[in-house]
């Protein structure tokens, strides 16, 4: 793809397959296997009325005949007439239940005893995927980007990526690190989360992921980046000139951007590429979204 004249690659999660797409699904393959292998046959997890993460939590345990519940920060107005993911939620059979943020965590303790009681063998899904095999799963892909360098001759020199919980990106900075890569630049485009909370979160996390993996947390030292200046006013909040510029690409590539993730993390690589003396070779890592647009555009 051409950016503003400027030659882009872009790694196409919103295309992974099975459960709706984008780097929920990814990271499900390793929750699966983590489910799997030991023995668990229920799921309770957390997230918002169009949350991706919620969507492939649900689909992952219909597809394996678990249980699954999910305690959303949301009203059931909006869940139960929305379309999107919301709407795959419902098709899937989980149960559900509406709680205010700060309710979220007692009502997912209060699941997992539910289900102990009921004979089941629950696991905890932290919000996003934000715990050991989510990260793992982009530890895993900075691998086959790596595996892709070596086969074409192609490296990045930044990587843009939207930036919610933090996950995928830390997955990334520790994925790339093992494999050498270390040089290269993720910059993760905030979605909701002002720069210093999210910079904190993702440090935290890449500290955990790194020791999972043998590497010191001290490598990760002033190599968080992340935006915060694309908000548009917070979590699934947008400018309308960011969206006449999303419409614009899709016309022209064909590639759907929702406004909520990969679009505002776009709009936002877009605007930093243009600014810049120049950034090298640019990739961006669409991590999906194409529920949140068509749930955007009912």
């Amino acid at each position: 793809m051409e950016l503003s004249g400027k030659k882009l690659k872009i790694v196409r999660d919103d295309l992974f397959p099975g459960l709706g797409g984008g780097n929920k699904s990814r990271k499900m393959e390793e929750y699966a296997r983590e489910l799997t292998r030991g023995g668990y046959n229920a799921v309770v997890t957390t997230g918002g009325i169009q949350s991706n993460h919620c969507r492939a939590v649900a689909l992952m345990a219909a597809q394996n005949g678990w249980r699954c519940h999910i305690v959303y920060h949301g009203t059931p107005e909006r869940f139960f007439s929305e379309g999107g993911n919301a709407a795959l939620v419902r098709a899937s059979g989980a149960s559900v239940e509406f709680v205010d943020v700060g309710g979220i965590a007692g009502a997912m303790d209060a699941a997992m005893s539910q289900f102990r009681e009921a004979g089941s063998k629950p696991y905890y899904i932290t919000g996003g995927g934000h715990d050991l095999p989510g990260g793992n799963a982009y530890v895993n892909a900075a691998m086959q980007l790596s595996e892709f360098g070596a086969w074409t001759g192609y490296k990045p020199d930044v990587i843009f990526l939207a930036s919610g919980t933090g996950s995928t990106q830390a997955g990334l900075l520790v994925g790339l690190e093992k494999v050498g890569w270390g040089d290269v630049k993720v910059v993760g485009i905030s979605v909701a989360r002002r720069r210093e909370r999210a910079t904190n979160v993702i440090a935290e996390f890449v500290a955990r992921l790194a020791r999972a993996h043998g590497l010191d947390p001290k490598l990760f030292d002033g190599k968080i980046c992340v935006c915060d200046e694309y908000l548009c006013g917070g979590y699934e909040k947008f400018s309308e000139e960011m969206c006449e510029f999303l419409s614009d690409i899709i016309r022209s590539s064909g590639v759907i951007f929702d406004p909520t993730y990969s679009g505002k993390a776009f709009w936002g690589m877009k605007s930093i590429w243009e600014k810049s003396g120049g950034l090298g070779n640019v990739l961006f890592w669409h991590t999906g979204g194409i529920m949140n647009f068509l749930a955007q555009n009912e």
